[in-house]
């Protein structure tokens, strides 16, 4: 085994002890903010899926379980683990309506049905979503990215085995250390990529869907507006940045002026304007800046070790004039071998699998907003019904045409 690779404490799924599983090589530990944590390495043993792997990464607990194994006929297996997060899978929310709770009430409700319990949870204001019939590690990724919050798990060792498991949600992870990034000199070992994203310098903010009603009041059949926040914002339903608009905006018709590129954000759980307007002046800035990330080994870095979440400040001289600004480190990848070597991503990351999924639920939940019944004011479980009911029929139509000939 090499001599910075750490020792691997083995356990079955019912957490009695097996041993020590031995690494061949290198061990490979990847990990995002609200994201991947994942262990890579081969082994002469082979560990069944399920099985728990423990391991002390400086004063740090952590446990993975293995989801993936490649057995060769000759050689050693490869194994693929998961944060024991990924257990969440296998837990079941029914429903949770969580309508003006603070972040604490949301973690806990979501939280019920599992054996995880809450180490802390920061002050995060109140918000409120819908979790209807999704397995606890959607529901908990839901829950910080509703309360702006980030997920670590905790894992608590006592006589030699994980004694509890419990989350812990800040919200931020990571702290500032002084480390700096010089992009563009002597810097071979670094990778910059600009994202696809758009950048926009005003965005219109829209919230919940609302239902029309007469002037006494009754319901009227139709579609709902979406809540804006005009009324607490000068009567203007968009927020825009003057700054960015000099250097991002366009040229109007006679090219006299330069005009706003406009976007849009949806919160269709807000229901207060004031709320709506601030997160919609969150979400400005950060579409008023190209998304940037930048991929480099940590030892090309000044200041010293760069942990996950960490705050760095980055000067880009390749632009003219030179970027500086403050970016996180939102993904590290630590090879154990011989030593450690340590690249990190700073910036930003393409959403993982459970943020599209998000992204699309939300995208849901505004059509069912935009739809009203026949007394234009069809309930929040019968609009999902709808909706489910008319995504499962396309579904079927679609499982029909394997009958058809072509």
């Amino acid at each position: 085994m090499a001599g910075a690779v750490p020792a691997l404490w083995w356990f079955d799924r019912w957490d009695e002890r097996i041993g020590l599983l031995r690494v061949v090589g290198e061990l490979v530990h990847t990990e995002e903010l609200n994201g991947e944590d994942t262990l890579e390495f081969s082994s002469y043993e082979v560990p069944a899926k399920g099985d728990r792997l423990l391991w002390l990464d400086g004063g740090t607990w952590r446990e993975h379980v293995v989801v993936r194994t490649d057995e060769p006929m000759a050689g050693p297996c490869s194994v693929y683990a998961e944060s024991s997060l990924c257990e969440l899978l296998d837990d079941f929310v029914e429903e949770a309506q969580l309508v003006s709770r603070t972040a604490a009430q949301a973690l806990a409700a979501v939280l019920a049905p599992t054996r995880w319990g809450v180490a802390h949870c920061a002050d995060l204001g109140t918000a409120g979503c819908l979790v209807y019939h999704r397995n606890a590690l959607w529901a908990l990724r839901r829950v910080a990215e509703v309360w702006n919050g980030e997920v670590e798990p905790v894992i608590a060792v006592a006589d030699g085995r994980v004694s509890s498991r419990s989350i812990r949600l800040d919200e931020r992870r990571g702290a500032w250390r002084g480390v700096r990034l010089t992009y563009g000199k002597n810097m071979a070992e670094c990778t910059r990529t600009v994202l696809e994203q758009d950048v926009y310098t005003a965005l219109y903010g829209f919230g919940a869907g609302l239902p029309y009603t007469d002037d006494q009041g009754n319901y009227k059949a139709g579609y709902r507006r979406k809540l804006t926040f005009g009324e607490v914002n000068g009567g203007v339903n968009y927020v825009a940045d003057e700054d960015a608009r000099e250097a991002w905006g366009r040229w109007n018709a006679d090219r006299t002026a330069k005009v706003h590129s406009f976007g849009q954000v949806t919160f269709s759980d807000v229901t207060e304007p004031a709320r709506l307007l601030a997160l919609t002046r969150k979400a400005l800035v950060e579409a008023t800046q190209p998304k940037v990330s930048y991929e480099v080994d940590v030892a090309a870095l000044s200041g010293g070790d760069a942990e996950l979440g960490d705050t760095v400040a980055v000067i880009d001289t390749s632009r003219d004039p030179e970027w500086r600004l403050t970016a996180r480190v939102v993904r590290r990848v630590r090879t154990f071998g011989e030593s450690v070597a340590a690249r990190v991503t700073i910036g930003c990351v393409e959403p993982a699998d459970y943020a599209r999924a998000s992204a699309l639920v939300a995208d849901v939940s505004a059509l069912r907003d935009d739809v009203a019944g026949i007394d234009g004011n069809l309930s929040t479980a019968a609009s999902v019904t709808v909706v489910e009911s008319a995504v499962t029929t396309a579904i079927d139509d679609l499982d029909e045409l394997s009958e058809m000939s072509f």
